[in-house]
Protein backbone atom coordinates (compact mmCIF):
# COMPACT_ATOMS: atom_id res chain seq x y z
CA UNK A 1 0.00 0.00 0.00
CA UNK A 2 1.55 3.62 -0.83
CA UNK A 3 0.20 6.28 0.45
CA UNK A 4 0.69 9.95 -0.57
CA UNK A 5 -0.01 12.82 2.12
CA UNK A 6 -0.10 16.11 0.67
CA UNK A 7 -0.73 19.52 2.29
CA UNK A 8 -1.05 18.29 5.83
CA UNK A 9 0.69 19.45 8.86
CA UNK A 10 3.02 16.50 10.72
CA UNK A 11 0.26 15.53 13.33
CA UNK A 12 -2.75 15.51 11.19
CA UNK A 13 -0.67 13.51 7.93
CA UNK A 14 0.25 10.97 11.66
CA UNK A 15 -3.52 10.72 12.36
CA UNK A 16 -4.58 9.75 8.29
CA UNK A 17 -1.42 7.32 8.00
CA UNK A 18 -2.71 5.77 11.06
CA UNK A 19 -6.08 5.49 9.92
CA UNK A 20 -5.64 3.93 6.76
CA UNK A 21 -2.94 1.18 8.19
CA UNK A 22 -5.45 0.40 10.44
CA UNK A 23 -8.31 -0.50 8.04
CA UNK A 24 -5.75 -2.37 5.87
CA UNK A 25 -4.61 -4.39 8.96
CA UNK A 26 -8.28 -5.02 10.18
CA UNK A 27 -7.89 -3.75 13.39
CA UNK A 28 -9.96 -0.96 15.00
CA UNK A 29 -8.48 2.66 15.32
CA UNK A 30 -8.22 2.39 18.92
CA UNK A 31 -6.23 -1.05 18.62
CA UNK A 32 -3.68 0.22 16.30
CA UNK A 33 -3.39 3.59 17.89
CA UNK A 34 -2.50 1.55 21.21
CA UNK A 35 -0.38 -0.92 19.71
CA UNK A 36 2.37 1.70 18.30
CA UNK A 37 2.17 4.03 21.18
CA UNK A 38 0.75 6.72 19.77
CA UNK A 39 -2.68 6.15 21.95
CA UNK A 40 -2.05 9.88 23.76
CA UNK A 41 -2.01 12.77 21.06
CA UNK A 42 -3.37 14.95 23.59
CA UNK A 43 0.28 15.12 25.38
CA UNK A 44 -0.54 13.35 28.56
CA UNK A 45 3.19 10.51 28.38
CA UNK A 46 2.61 6.84 29.24
CA UNK A 47 5.05 8.15 32.62
CA UNK A 48 2.31 10.28 33.87
CA UNK A 49 0.01 7.43 33.57
CA UNK A 50 -0.11 4.00 36.18
CA UNK A 51 0.02 1.46 33.92
CA UNK A 52 -2.17 -1.43 33.88
CA UNK A 53 -3.16 -4.65 31.79
CA UNK A 54 -5.21 -4.18 28.90
CA UNK A 55 -7.66 -6.25 27.36
CA UNK A 56 -6.69 -9.70 29.07
CA UNK A 57 -6.88 -11.93 32.08
CA UNK A 58 -4.25 -13.12 34.29
CA UNK A 59 -4.43 -16.54 32.96
CA UNK A 60 -3.61 -14.67 29.10
CA UNK A 61 -0.96 -12.80 30.88
CA UNK A 62 0.90 -15.44 32.58
CA UNK A 63 1.02 -17.06 29.05
CA UNK A 64 2.73 -14.41 27.66
CA UNK A 65 5.14 -14.41 30.12
CA UNK A 66 5.17 -18.85 30.10
CA UNK A 67 5.83 -17.82 26.05
CA UNK A 68 8.75 -15.44 26.69
CA UNK A 69 10.14 -18.09 29.37
CA UNK A 70 9.86 -20.70 26.63
CA UNK A 71 11.94 -18.40 24.63
CA UNK A 72 14.85 -18.08 26.34
CA UNK A 73 13.96 -14.43 27.46
CA UNK A 74 15.39 -15.85 31.41
CA UNK A 75 18.63 -15.57 29.50
CA UNK A 76 18.26 -13.40 26.08
CA UNK A 77 16.06 -10.46 25.00
CA UNK A 78 13.20 -11.58 22.50
CA UNK A 79 11.25 -10.12 20.16
CA UNK A 80 7.58 -9.85 21.70
CA UNK A 81 6.27 -11.01 18.12
CA UNK A 82 8.01 -14.31 19.38
CA UNK A 83 6.35 -14.70 22.25
CA UNK A 84 3.04 -13.74 20.82
CA UNK A 85 3.10 -16.83 18.71
CA UNK A 86 3.97 -19.16 21.58
CA UNK A 87 1.43 -17.87 23.53
CA UNK A 88 -1.38 -18.16 21.00
CA UNK A 89 -2.05 -14.14 21.93
CA UNK A 90 -2.37 -11.59 19.44
CA UNK A 91 0.69 -9.73 18.78
CA UNK A 92 -0.71 -6.44 19.27
CA UNK A 93 -2.35 -7.55 23.10
CA UNK A 94 1.59 -8.61 23.52
CA UNK A 95 2.79 -5.46 22.59
CA UNK A 96 0.12 -3.44 24.63
CA UNK A 97 0.54 -5.70 27.48
CA UNK A 98 4.46 -5.28 27.31
CA UNK A 99 4.45 -1.51 28.76
CA UNK A 100 2.26 -2.52 31.58
CA UNK A 101 5.23 -5.76 32.23
CA UNK A 102 8.24 -3.27 32.01
CA UNK A 103 6.23 -0.84 34.66
CA UNK A 104 5.62 -3.48 36.74
CA UNK A 105 9.53 -4.95 36.20
CA UNK A 106 8.16 -8.41 35.09
CA UNK A 107 10.32 -6.84 31.64
CA UNK A 108 13.23 -5.26 30.70
CA UNK A 109 13.21 -3.68 27.38
CA UNK A 110 16.25 -4.63 26.05
CA UNK A 111 16.06 -3.04 22.49
CA UNK A 112 12.83 -2.41 19.88
CA UNK A 113 10.40 -4.66 20.27
CA UNK A 114 12.60 -6.79 22.18
CA UNK A 115 11.86 -7.73 25.93
CA UNK A 116 13.84 -9.84 28.84
CA UNK A 117 12.70 -11.25 32.01
CA UNK A 118 13.72 -10.37 35.50
CA UNK A 119 15.14 -12.16 37.77
CA UNK A 120 12.05 -12.12 40.20
CA UNK A 121 9.37 -12.95 37.02
CA UNK A 122 11.94 -15.44 35.64
CA UNK A 123 11.48 -17.26 39.42
CA UNK A 124 7.54 -16.46 39.36
CA UNK A 125 7.59 -18.02 35.76
CA UNK A 126 9.14 -20.81 36.19
CA UNK A 127 7.20 -21.95 39.32
CA UNK A 128 3.76 -21.23 37.27
CA UNK A 129 5.58 -23.52 34.41
CA UNK A 130 6.40 -25.96 36.86
CA UNK A 131 2.85 -26.13 38.17
CA UNK A 132 3.98 -25.06 41.79
CA UNK A 133 1.47 -22.32 41.97
CA UNK A 134 2.09 -21.99 45.84
CA UNK A 135 5.85 -21.42 45.38
CA UNK A 136 4.74 -18.79 42.45
CA UNK A 137 3.70 -16.82 45.14
CA UNK A 138 6.32 -14.93 46.78
CA UNK A 139 8.07 -13.84 43.86
CA UNK A 140 4.90 -12.28 42.83
CA UNK A 141 4.55 -10.67 45.68
CA UNK A 142 7.88 -8.91 45.88
CA UNK A 143 7.31 -7.54 42.36
CA UNK A 144 3.69 -6.18 42.81
CA UNK A 145 5.13 -4.83 46.25
CA UNK A 146 7.78 -2.98 44.47
CA UNK A 147 5.65 -1.32 41.98
CA UNK A 148 3.94 2.10 42.73
CA UNK A 149 0.87 1.54 41.93
CA UNK A 150 0.25 -1.52 43.95
CA UNK A 151 1.03 0.29 46.80
CA UNK A 152 -1.21 3.08 46.67
CA UNK A 153 -3.86 0.52 46.53
CA UNK A 154 -2.95 -1.26 49.49
CA UNK A 155 -3.08 1.47 51.21
CA UNK A 156 -6.59 2.61 50.13
CA UNK A 157 -7.39 -0.69 51.42
CA UNK A 158 -5.54 -0.79 54.49
CA UNK A 159 -6.88 3.12 55.47
CA UNK A 160 -10.53 1.81 54.22
CA UNK A 161 -10.54 -1.90 56.52
CA UNK A 162 -11.91 -3.48 53.37
CA UNK A 163 -13.40 -2.51 50.30
CA UNK A 164 -15.26 -3.65 47.80
CA UNK A 165 -14.06 -4.73 44.22
CA UNK A 166 -16.22 -2.73 42.17
CA UNK A 167 -15.61 0.37 44.50
CA UNK A 168 -11.48 -0.65 44.00
CA UNK A 169 -11.92 -0.88 40.31
CA UNK A 170 -13.36 2.64 40.33
CA UNK A 171 -9.87 3.65 42.14
CA UNK A 172 -7.78 1.85 40.62
CA UNK A 173 -9.52 3.48 37.01
CA UNK A 174 -9.02 6.77 38.53
CA UNK A 175 -5.73 6.50 39.61
CA UNK A 176 -4.46 4.70 36.08
CA UNK A 177 -5.90 8.66 34.25
CA UNK A 178 -7.87 5.61 32.32
CA UNK A 179 -12.18 5.57 31.42
CA UNK A 180 -14.12 2.42 32.31
CA UNK A 181 -13.81 1.12 28.85
CA UNK A 182 -14.42 -2.79 28.83
CA UNK A 183 -10.56 -3.51 28.20
CA UNK A 184 -9.58 -1.08 30.79
CA UNK A 185 -11.65 -2.65 33.29
CA UNK A 186 -10.69 -6.06 32.54
CA UNK A 187 -7.40 -4.80 33.13
CA UNK A 188 -8.25 -3.54 36.62
CA UNK A 189 -9.51 -7.28 37.17
CA UNK A 190 -6.81 -8.68 36.30
CA UNK A 191 -4.53 -6.50 38.38
CA UNK A 192 -6.76 -7.21 41.20
CA UNK A 193 -6.66 -11.33 40.16
CA UNK A 194 -2.59 -11.01 40.59
CA UNK A 195 -3.25 -9.41 44.48
CA UNK A 196 -5.49 -12.12 45.12
CA UNK A 197 -3.44 -14.67 43.82
CA UNK A 198 -0.23 -13.31 45.24
CA UNK A 199 -1.91 -13.32 48.61
CA UNK A 200 -1.57 -9.96 49.28
CA UNK A 201 -5.03 -9.17 49.37
CA UNK A 202 -8.19 -11.62 50.73
CA UNK A 203 -11.17 -12.00 48.87
CA UNK A 204 -14.26 -12.66 50.79
CA UNK A 205 -18.02 -12.28 49.23
CA UNK A 206 -16.79 -9.74 47.11
CA UNK A 207 -14.85 -7.12 49.63
CA UNK A 208 -10.84 -7.20 49.62
CA UNK A 209 -8.95 -7.14 52.61
CA UNK A 210 -4.94 -6.68 52.68
CA UNK A 211 -3.07 -10.09 54.34
CA UNK A 212 -0.09 -8.48 56.15
CA UNK A 213 2.51 -11.48 55.79
CA UNK A 214 3.61 -12.38 59.11
CA UNK A 215 7.63 -12.68 59.20
CA UNK A 216 9.33 -16.11 58.34
CA UNK A 217 10.12 -17.44 62.04
CA UNK A 218 13.86 -18.15 62.11
CA UNK A 219 14.77 -21.41 63.05
CA UNK A 220 15.60 -22.09 66.55
CA UNK A 221 19.71 -23.78 66.67
CA UNK A 222 19.83 -26.14 69.11
CA UNK A 223 23.15 -26.83 70.22
CA UNK A 224 23.97 -30.14 72.73
CA UNK A 225 24.67 -30.09 76.12
CA UNK A 226 27.32 -31.60 77.91
CA UNK A 227 26.54 -33.90 80.20
CA UNK A 228 27.69 -33.91 83.48
CA UNK A 229 26.84 -37.26 84.30
CA UNK A 230 30.08 -40.03 84.40
CA UNK A 231 29.57 -42.19 81.85
CA UNK A 232 28.60 -46.40 82.72
CA UNK A 233 30.95 -48.22 81.81
CA UNK A 234 32.51 -51.21 83.14
CA UNK A 235 34.74 -51.24 86.33
CA UNK A 236 38.86 -52.00 85.01
CA UNK A 237 40.32 -54.34 86.22
CA UNK A 238 43.10 -54.48 89.23
CA UNK A 239 46.29 -55.72 87.50
CA UNK A 240 46.81 -59.44 88.03
CA UNK A 241 49.84 -60.49 90.05
CA UNK A 242 50.94 -64.10 89.54
CA UNK A 243 51.09 -66.29 92.86
CA UNK A 244 53.06 -69.68 93.44
CA UNK A 245 52.30 -71.94 96.19
CA UNK A 246 54.30 -74.91 96.62
CA UNK A 247 52.68 -77.99 99.07
CA UNK A 248 55.28 -80.57 99.72
CA UNK A 249 53.31 -83.95 99.90
CA UNK A 250 55.09 -87.31 101.28
CA UNK A 251 53.09 -90.73 101.92
CA UNK A 252 53.24 -89.37 106.04
CA UNK A 253 50.64 -86.11 104.94
CA UNK A 254 47.42 -86.73 106.54
CA UNK A 255 45.06 -85.99 103.22
CA UNK A 256 42.06 -84.46 105.53
CA UNK A 257 44.83 -82.05 106.67
CA UNK A 258 45.83 -81.10 103.13
CA UNK A 259 42.15 -80.54 101.81
CA UNK A 260 42.00 -78.02 104.81
CA UNK A 261 44.86 -76.01 103.43
CA UNK A 262 43.90 -76.12 99.58
CA UNK A 263 40.54 -74.81 100.49
CA UNK A 264 41.84 -72.10 103.21
CA UNK A 265 44.65 -70.75 100.00
CA UNK A 266 41.27 -70.39 97.37
CA UNK A 267 39.14 -68.86 100.13
CA UNK A 268 42.00 -66.28 100.92
CA UNK A 269 42.45 -65.74 96.71
CA UNK A 270 38.77 -65.19 96.25
CA UNK A 271 38.36 -62.41 98.60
Amino acid sequence: MVITLLGFSSLRAQVLLVYLVARETNLSLEQYITSIGMSNMSGTTEKEKALIPEGIGLEILNRILLAYLKAGANEKAINYMDAAARSGAHHTKVSLNNKFLVAANFLTEEGRGTFKLTEKATKYTQMLDWGRLEEAKEPLREILNDYTLVRTVIDYITINNRVSRDDLITKIVSMSGVTKKTRYVTGVNTMIDMLTFSGLVREDDGMLTYVEKPPKPVPEITLPTPSLEKKVGPTPREPIVPITIAISVTESTDVEKLKAVIKAIKEALQD
